[in-house]
């Protein structure tokens, strides 16, 4: 790390403690403090700088690992199944002690004695008064040593400890000196173990050299613990954001994949949490028993994921048994725990590990063979690395391999929700398009009775009147009409000069109504494509009718003039009908409260077509005013998206 000051610049190495080592590079503090430096010459200088730091910082690191270099200590075991031996009981019968085997501790439950003989080592201890004994993480453990002429203990333990050890990897070991020596040769260490423990060296090195285990990481521990620690940080984004989905969009999936992620995180770097957390009972249990609720809350999450209860029944089945199986090796464990039987803790454990094993492998072969849609794909890969990973685990006694493969894992049931969710989207789009198309062909079912009516309402009233020649005319141009909207009936949709030619025959029908009593123009744009352009059916129509009946009919004075125009509008086709009638306000003073069953019903139709705020379809009535600021009309705008 590079800081300065205004008076010297410095190279500093940050310990795991926080304390700084700092490194004067005087020469190069000389060049760089001159006032005028050139920038190309400042930069040179900090990458000589940076290089250098790295230097001192490796070159730092080697010293460390040299500083740490231990010397093993002869040793032999007794194995005291009743847990009722002494360290008196101990020295009385020194024959029950056997060499160290390479996994001596076979027994939870039992209590193992270890005879550490420096016999070969008192030269090495007279060169210094203080010195540390280093071994393996022994749940709980106890040093006895002579003090004069008396056997005392201190505990050293994981869980007794009477000091917290400051670093990840390692413990603080436990302080002796060539005085505490019994018969002057031998140390005494009481163990209990909650787990199997395969390495089973004693060590020792002198209180300087020990605080670089305590006080230091190496450039190879830290790539240790920020690979785990990275892993738990990405577990606990992953636990946030997919249980905030969950609360979002309330599928149960996201709730236990969620729940899955953070104990696996747990479980796969809880030792990296908190050194306070991991050295209590609480944290020792929460860890192991994490793999429990990781298989658990993976298999309530493959049976939403997948719906196997629609999908699989078979493998429903086998699943939802899991379940209840899993649940009770939990209360188990716990019991277990509490009554510290930790041999049975450990069979407990062993089926649980057994048990979904025989599940895993048996639902990666199912679905496989009944592989239904890709989201099978997501669960049996992710689940295959993920297996390969607590194989690495089992076989080569690393972490790294487990969590690599859950990494992976994760990584694809999160492709594996989004990619559900991008599914249920397009499923959820398809199904609103058809109830839509539903919707409009119910909904135009309305317009053709309405429009029906009106038309035998004019044949009715030309009757009354006498007029049967134009009752006739009337008629005859009615059955062309209806024939060719129910001709159309089946389509949602028509191109512009179908339309067209049904708002001529409309108005023809309806200007024999009236007796020519308005007059009626339709403008088509030279550029627009009338044979190209989709609109819905009798789409036009409504407004046109309440333009001609509900605005000129009621008219005294004046030309009665009905426009409508058609023309492009950049991706839109514009539509207006305009007329020059009386007006809605004049409507709305007269209370003529009647009301438009087809203008409410195409505004519906538009509202449906809108799939998206982009482009999309939309309608606009505009009042029109006379110079002395009365109603002289009204203008409908429709603007039809249709690129």
């Amino acid at each position: 790390m590079l800081y300065w000051t205004n008076k010297e610049y410095r190279i500093v190495k940050i310990t795991r403690t926080g304390v700084p080592l700092a490194f004067p590079l005087k020469s190069i503090h000389r060049i760089i403090k001159q006032p005028h430096i050139p920038y190309r010459s400042f930069r040179f200088w900090a990458i000589v700088l940076y290089i250098c730091s790295i230097q001192i910082y490796y070159l730092s690191a080697q010293n460390t690992i040299v500083d740490r270099k231990t010397k093993q200590i002869p040793a032999d075991f007794f194995k005291d199944e009743t847990n009722e031996f002494t360290i008196d009981d101990i020295l009385e019968d020194p024959s029950n002690f056997t060499p160290l085997s390479e996994i001596p501790i076979d027994d939870l439950n039992a209590t193992y004695w270890i005879r550490l003989d420096f016999i070969d080592a008192l030269d090495t201890l007279k060169k210094e008064f203080n010195w540390t004994l280093r071994t393996a993480y022994y749940s709980e453990a106890q040093l006895f040593y002579n003090k004069n002429g008396a056997i005392l203990d201190k505990p050293f333990g994981k869980f007794n400890s009477p000091k917290p050890r400051t670093s990840f990897r390692y413990n603080n070991g436990v302080n002796f000196s060539i005085d505490n020596l019994i018969d002057n040769r031998y140390l005494f260490v009481k163990v209990n173990s909650f787990l199997f423990t395969r390495e089973m060296t004693f060590e020792y090195l002198s209180n300087k050299a020990n605080r670089f285990f305590t006080n230091y990481y190496t450039p190879e521990d830290l790539k240790e613990i920020s690979f785990h620690q990275v892993f738990l940080g990405a577990c606990v984004t992953f636990f946030f954001t997919f249980l905030i989905i969950f609360f979002k969009v309330q599928k149960m999936e996201f709730l236990f994949y969620s729940l899955y992620v953070m104990f696996l995180g747990i479980y796969l770097g809880g030792a990296y949490i908190s050194i306070t957390f991991t050295d209590t009972m609480f944290g020792f249990w929460t860890i192991l028993i994490s793999q429990v609720f990781i298989n658990l809350f993976y298999v309530l999450f493959a049976i939403y994921f997948l719906n196997t209860k629609v999908n699989y029944p078979k493998l429903h089945v086998l699943l939802i048994s899991v379940v209840p199986i899993l649940i009770a090796i939990i209360a188990a464990d716990s019991i277990a725990f509490i009554i510290e039987d930790y041999m049975i803790k450990h069979w407990i454990l062993t089926f649980q590990r057994f048990l979904m094993t025989m599940v895993g492998v048996f639902s990666m072969m199912y679905l496989l063979l009944k592989a239904k849609d890709h989201l099978t794909h997501f669960i049996v890969v992710g689940s295959f690395c993920y297996m390969l990973g607590a194989l690495g685990l089992l076989f080569f006694h690393s972490r790294y391999y487990m969590t690599i493969g859950a990494s992976i894992e994760i990584l694809l049931f999160s492709l594996g929700l989004a990619y559900k969710i991008k599914k249920e989207y397009e499923s959820k789009l398809n199904l609103q398009a058809q109830l839509s198309l539903k919707e409009i062909i119910a909904l135009r079912s309305q317009i053709n009775p309405h429009f029906i009516f009106n038309s035998l309402s004019s044949i009715q009233h030309l009757i009354i009147q006498n007029d049967k020649m134009s009752a006739l005319n009337y008629l005859s141009k009615f059955s062309k009409l209806t024939r060719n909207v129910l001709e159309s009936s089946h389509l949602t949709t028509v191109t512009l000069d179908e339309e067209i030619d049904v708002i001529k025959s409309y108005l023809e029908l309806e200007s024999l109504r009236f007796d020519n009593s308005f007059q009626y123009t339709i403008d088509v744009a030279e550029n627009l494509d009338v044979e190209n352009v989709n609109i819905p059916l009798m789409l036009v129509q409504p407004f046109v009718e309440n333009a001609l009946i509900h605005g000129l009919i009621g008219k005294k004075n004046g030309e009665k003039k009905l426009h409508i125009r058609f023309y492009n509008e950049g991706e839109h086709c514009v539509i207006e009908v305009e007329d020059n009638g009386i007006g809605r306000l004049s409507i709305k003073n007269k209370n003529y409260n009647q009301k438009s069953r087809g203008m409410e019903i195409t505004q519906k139709r538009l509202q449906m077509l809108n799939h998206s705020a982009h482009n999309k379809s939309s309608i606009e009535i505009i009042d029109k005013y006379d110079d002395h600021g009365q109603p002289s009309g009204t203008k409908v705008i429709l603007k039809i998206h249709n690129p």
